[in-house]
Parts: structure tokens; sequence; C-alpha cells
């Protein structure tokens, strides 16, 4: 054999040595928090070095609402958790988890609500209420108290039926407030910002009417550094100037 081909040969025998290491060491970290998966995320809020989720228990049930929006039955903390090729994977048993099958939770985030250094737990949920008898989407605040899930405020509604909503400091006062996108009787949309009034929350300003369809593109599974949203007819960053809300593009 020509020292050619023996340098080939060794050169092929490193890259595939290279490649097997490095899939071998994926596959490795993969299933140290893979393999006692037994739950389906259907969303997912990272915070504090920790990682908040909504799953399902049965990956195969069909949980959904009319509107094609998946929903889970529990709510879980996990401070043991990696992310894969941007999606979070568990492998050990959760900090803390919580039945919510009763009332159908849908996303989760995580903020300060009352500037107390302490973040609460924000779970959209899906039920009745008893002044609002119809099934609608609700903004549902939980804090952590000795190991157990306290409710902080269990809204009954927002102002308008809204289709999302996120938490974020758009007044840079270290104090997260409610935006959400909310629905109008002539099908437009509104984005309207909510304080918390230390018993529930009100309106801080409503923007003009938008039409067609109004998205959040970020802060939706962690907290980013501006707030952009989506429309039909381009993409913004919402501002906040003198408690009037601007999209710029």
């Amino acid at each position: 054999m020509s020292i050619k081909k023996i340098v080939v040969l060794c050169l092929m025998l490193f890259f595939i040595t290279i490649v097997y290491q490095i899939r071998r060491e994926y596959k490795n970290l993969a299933g140290q928090h893979e393999t006692d998966i037994e739950t389906d995320i259907i969303s997912w809020f990272e915070a504090d070095q920790r990682l908040f989720v909504i799953t399902k228990s049965n990956p195969e049930a069909d949980m959904r609402l009319d509107t094609g929006e998946e929903y889970g039955n529990h709510i879980k903390i996990y401070s043991d958790y990696k992310m894969l090729n941007g999606e979070p994977a568990v492998g050990s048993e959760p900090d803390f988890q919580a039945d919510l099958s009763e009332i159908k939770p849908l996303k989760i985030q995580v903020g300060d609500i009352d500037g107390d250094g302490v973040k609460e737990i924000a779970v959209c949920v899906y039920k009745t209420a008893k002044f609002h008898p119809v099934p609608a989407k609700r903004p549902f605040f939980y804090r952590l108290n000795e190991g157990e899930l306290e409710a902080v405020w269990l809204g009954s509604r927002l102002a308008r039926p809204f289709d999302d909503y996120i938490l974020f400091d758009v007044d840079q006062d270290a104090v997260d407030e409610i935006i959400s996108i909310e629905a109008l009787e002539n099908g437009n949309k509104v984005i309207a910002i909510y304080d918390w009034k230390g018993f529930g929350f009100e309106v801080k300003t409503v923007s003009d009417e938008l039409e067609g369809t109004v998205i959040f593109l970020n802060n939706i599974s962690h907290k980013d550094a501006n707030v952009l949203v989506k429309t039909a007819a381009d993409t913004y960053q919402l501002l906040l100037e003198e408690d009037q809300i601007k999209l710029i593009k």
C-alpha cells in the first residue's frame, strides 16, 4: 500500500472517530435529561435559573380548545434542566408540581407584578367564572409559599376578551405589567397595558385599533430586552411614551 493511501486511510479513521465521539457525547447529554420524561411540555418559561412548565401527563391525549390551542394539566418547576436545540429537556423529578386539570392551563409566564422582588407565576387558563359563566381565557397569578401554590389573583377576565398576554416592565419602574392583545366586537384588536394595584389589575393605557392578526414575537419563553409585535401590516417594537402605546418600526 502506498504512503498516500495510508495517509488518506488514517485521516478517514480520524474523522470517523471524532464524529462518533461527538454523537456519543450528544446522546449521553440528551439521555441524561430525556430518559425520565413522561410528560409533554405545552408551555415553558425560564426565570431565575429555573424552568417553569405546563405539561400534559399523557403525550398522546388530544387536549385542544376549539381554537386549536393546546392545554395541559400540570404545572412543574425544575432547577435541573438543559436547553437542547432551543428546547428544554429535563431528566429528574421536578422541584415542585401541582395538578391544574380543572382549569385547563394553556401558558405560563413569570414576573414581579407588585415590586416586592419576588416573582409571581402567571398561568393563562380556560374556564368559567362566577360572574362570567362561559368558558374563556383568564389570567391567574400564583406564588410559591412554603412549597404550596398560593393564589395571588384569580382574574375573571381582563377588560376585553384576550388572545394572548405577556409580562414585561414596559415603563421601567422595576415592576412587570400585563401587556395583552385583546379583541373588539368589530373584529379588530387593541393592545392594552395593566398595572397591579394591590387588589387586582387596572388598565394603564390602550393602543389604537389594529386590523388583522396581532401576535407577540418575543418574551414568550424568557424575558427579552424589548417587546416585538407583529401585525398584518408589519413588525414593530412596542414602546410606552407618556403613557401612550407606540408601535415603532
